[in-house]
């Protein structure tokens, strides 16, 4: 009988180190793509106080196809849990201490259901005017 207590307290030792594997389960991909696009969301942001967001400014037009990127990644991984949580996390990574992480879920929700972001690409971005207007729905959430 003490053998089979000592064998089942083994077998939950390794089922709850399965399951907390599981829990912090990342991807990789997705938490350096939700890094990029932190990071172009703030310096998005940065222009948009100054004033000086534009498409036509380089700089500006490859942030927005940054996010753009990613709102395609997460369009099609938006079933899969694990690279929406590690999306959100590499935003705070690449939000410099600006974007939390609730901060960080709601961006990611909000680039997810963006409307204005579809079929967009460096080729078409200057002819779409929803872009600009979905990008500042985007950095709304930046205060």
């Amino acid at each position: 009988m003490k053998k089979f207590g000592i064998i089942m307290m083994f077998v939950a030792m390794l089922g709850a180190t399965s399951c907390s594997s599981l829990a912090s389960a990342t991807d990789a991909t997705a938490a350096a793509a939700g890094a990029t696009c932190g990071k172009a969301l703030l310096a998005l942001n940065n222009s948009k106080k100054a004033g000086t967001l534009s498409i036509t400014n380089p700089t500006d037009l490859s942030n927005m196809l940054i996010v753009i990127t990613s709102y395609n990644g997460l369009k099609a991984n938006k079933e899969n849990g694990v690279y929406k949580k590690s999306f959100a996390a590499g935003m705070v990574t690449g939000g410099n201490g600006i974007i939390t992480p609730s901060m960080a879920t709601n961006l990611t929700n909000s680039l997810l259901n963006a409307s204005g972001l579809d079929g967009i690409n460096a080729g078409n971005i200057a002819q779409k005017a929803q872009t600009i207007g979905t990008i500042m729905q985007l950095l709304g959430a930046l205060k």
